[in-house]
């Protein structure tokens, strides 16, 4: 085996740290992505009801919960 304990737990800590911040990125790449699909999504209802001439379209896009 190469290396002293405490030098193979180093590289072990900081190799538990890059999985984790790997993992929070990842994660909000994921979260972004998500959002980003949904506005889109709400965009094209406003558009699609634009067109059909009506009026209340806001209130179409954003239902009441």
């Amino acid at each position: 085996m190469s290396g002293r304990p405490d030098e193979r737990d180093g590289r072990r800590a900081q190799s538990n740290r890059a999985r984790v911040a790997a993992l929070i990125a990842v994660l909000t790449i994921a979260a972004l992505g998500y959002w980003a699909f949904a506005a889109i999504e709400r965009q094209r209802e406003i558009a699609r009801c634009l067109d059909e001439g009506r009026r209340d379209c806001l209130e179409i896009a954003n239902p009441r919960r």
